[in-house]
């Protein structure tokens, strides 16, 4: 790697004498010294983005089939590359960070093929007292600009889920990664500057989202904000963003309910890896496990048994399932509201020590409903075990959150299965499957401070696309004289 990484901004690569460097998260040495942006680049990139749209509109269908695909290759070619930096930047172990590659591939792919299918309806318009010999239609057209701003997490796939669908409908995209993992997805970014794309259809801006976010969301110019992080952060983009489309996830506090009949090896296994993998750093992590009252006890006991054997070290050995975590300053906060927990009365069943940026995986029991663990998003591996005594105690419980993402239900009984789907309040329930599965052809999203809007394929295509209907008069005389002849 270089130690001045330049990046695609406004048809040209850039580098800047201000810049903050990014470090291996295990090692803790210096990877790169990424430009430090501000106002005037966001400015460039949007000036540039506006005349990006207008070349866009010359390209076909297939030209921007053409350059997913060819994305889609690139990152498969440097799949050994890109896996060693998200490996280096985001702490992932070696299993992950291949997966990530492989994820993001697959994700231009079936965007690719999802482009023939961009058609829009015909109107029956005489159902309408006024419409009668009159003919309508509507297509779908590209929104303009994309501000996608994803976070460190999965940064390849978080934001191949943003570029795809932009590209495949003719938008153009600003892109702002998160300032602790940032090379992966310029390195992403960069393979669409070898594309029929133009030039100036994908910006990076880097630097300090509180200070590139405002300019990039308040901008007139841009149509569609598509922002994947925080609730606080997600909260000040709809107060500024004006009138413009948000789609917006915002993270959750998964429950995952385990009822007497389940499969208790699939069930302990499924959790063990939703709760941990990726030291927690996952939206649909399992941060609630609910286990009826009759199978609580073994159950906890196979947990633990199969957790204390997972390995933590260098994310480098292919051993390893636990690296270490984002940063020190995340791995303090999981260690606060540990401490907190246990505080309100918590017992520790395993780990609950931090080491540097290294956090064991932890599993508390007896949490107090007060405690943060139990209210807000952890983002790390901790998971809160409880009993509940029948289906109506576990979604009361399950529906306790203000996060509305993602929900689990482990049982084989289809009078359980359908009281949990029709009265669980999230956006997606897996059934006999931990929450901490994204299938990436799926709508993506989740209710109350989950977000806003959905991705995966159709609906994220609809989020960056503007309906166009098209009205015929078929009573104007020229057209009836037409007609006749």
């Amino acid at each position: 790697m270089s130690l001045k990484l330049k990046v695609p901004l406004a048809g040209k690569y850039v580098e800047s004498e201000k810049t903050f460097d990014v470090y291996d998260k295990y090692l803790g040495t210096k990877l790169d010294a990424v430009p430090s942006m501000g106002t005037r680049e966001v400015d460039l990139a949007i000036e540039a983005a506006a005349n990006a749209f207008t070349d866009m509109s010359r390209l076909t269908a297939l030209d921007r089939q053409d350059a997913l695909l060819q994305v889609a290759d690139g990152l498969i070619e440097r799949k050994g590359g890109l896996a060693k930096i998200l490996i280096s930047e985001g702490g992932m172990t070696v299993k992950q960070a291949e997966f990530e590659v492989e994820r993001a591939s697959k994700i231009f792919r079936l965007y690719a093929t999802e482009i023939p299918h961009l058609h829009g309806e015909s109107v029956t318009l005489d159902a309408d007292i006024r419409g009668k010999n009159k003919h309508g239609y509507w297509f779908r057209v590209p929104a303009g600009i994309i501000a996608a701003i994803t976070g460190f997490n999965d940064p390849l796939v978080l934001l191949a889920h943003k570029l795809a669908p932009a590209f495949a409908v003719g938008d153009v995209v600003i892109a702002k990664p998160a300032s602790l993992a940032p090379i992966s997805s310029i390195e992403m970014c960069s393979l669409f500057t070898k594309t029929v794309l133009p030039a100036a259809a994908i910006s990076v801006i880097t630097g300090d989202g509180r200070l590139l976010g405002p300019p990039i969301v308040k901008n007139r110019r841009v149509r569609v904000v598509s922002f994947t992080g925080g609730v606080e952060a997600g909260e000040e983009i709809a107060k500024v963003a004006g009138l413009k489309r948000l789609v917006m996830e915002l993270g959750s506090n998964c429950p995952n309910i385990v009822c007497s009949d389940a499969n208790l090896d699939h069930a302990v296994e499924s959790l063990v890896d939703a709760a941990y993998s990726y030291q927690g750093q996952n939206c649909l992590h399992a941060q609630r496990i609910l286990v009826q009252d009759g199978i609580y006890e073994d159950f906890k006991q196979r947990f633990l048994n199969l957790a204390s054997k997972l390995k933590m070290g260098d994310p480098r050995l292919e051993s390893t399932e636990i690296g270490p975590m984002i940063s020190e300053p995340a791995a303090k906060k999981v260690e606060e509201w540990v401490n907190e927990a246990k505080r309100l009365g918590a017992k520790v069943l395993l780990g609950g020590a931090r080491s540097g940026v290294f956090y064991q995986p932890t599993l508390l029991e007896s949490v107090p409903a007060n405690a943060k663990v139990m209210i807000d998003e952890i983002f790390g591996p901790v998971s809160c075990l409880m009993k509940f005594s029948d289906i109506r105690e576990a979604v009361r419980i399950s529906n306790t959150s203000d996060y509305g993402l993602g929900a689990a239900i482990f049982t084989n009984k289809l009078d359980l299965v359908m009281y949990a789907i029709l009265h669980l309040q999230f956006g997606i329930i897996k059934v006999n499957e931990s929450t901490d599965v994204r299938l990436d052809i799926i709508p993506f999203g989740g209710f109350k401070s989950s977000g806003l809007g959905r991705e995966g394929l159709k609906q994220a295509i609809e989020e960056m696309s503007e309906v166009k209907m098209v009205v015929h008069n078929l009573d104007e005389p020229h057209f009836a004289g037409h007609m006749q002849n």
